[in-house]
């Protein structure tokens, strides 16, 4: 599987920051739901995760007593732009169409700090690029995090697939995302 990490500290970088809502002048309605509550019963009002399988297995997982995470915010995709096929380990044809996700994760326990941090998103990026997966890749980026009010750091976990057609792009997202989760929680931080 393609895999690799950044960092995104700037002034004009996204943060992860909690508690969110949408814009009031957004008609979706978009909040922070926190799904280390009730559960499991909380991922029936995440839009996204009540049609992708693999999205809503993940935010279960994540968001579990025995994860070492918990979500703050996701989205999914789909396009019908030619993806790279050489970022995404595939062929010129395979690369006609794309699916994808994001996931910001923080701590459950504690806030690593940013060296704690990076060196977890290098482990985790060396880790999947053993993972054999091919038109897929994954991409996390440390990012500085807010938690009421409080500075710390997260990261956003991209995953995306392609194929020659919509549905081998979706089928190649969620493999990959379900070929990367274990990687993700059980890399120690």
């Amino acid at each position: 599987m393609e895999a690799d990490w950044s960092v995104a500290l700037g002034a004009d970088d996204p943060m992860i920051v909690v508690p969110w809502s949408a814009p009031g002048d957004d008609a979706s309605g978009c909040r922070f739901i926190d799904l280390r509550l009730g559960g499991g019963q909380l991922i029936e009002e995440v839009v996204e995760a009540r049609s992708l399988p693999a999205l809503r297995y993940a935010l279960l997982e994540l968001n579990s007593t025995t994860s070492p995470f918990w979500t703050v915010k996701c989205d999914a995709w789909s396009s019908q732009e030619p993806l790279d096929a050489y970022e995404m380990d595939a062929e010129p044809e395979e690369a006609a169409f794309g699916a994808g996700s994001y996931v910001d994760l923080l701590a459950r326990d504690s806030a690593p700090n940013f060296d704690r941090l990076e060196r977890w998103v290098r482990v985790v990026a060396e880790t999947l690029r053993g993972v054999p997966a091919r038109a897929a890749r994954v991409e996390i980026v440390l990012r500085r995090g807010r938690v009421n009010d409080e500075p710390g750091y997260g990261v956003t976990w991209f995953v995306e697939g392609c194929g020659a057609t919509a549905e081998r792009a979706g089928q190649a997202w969620s493999t990959a995302l379900y070929l990367a989760l274990p990687v993700i929680m059980g890399s120690a931080m």
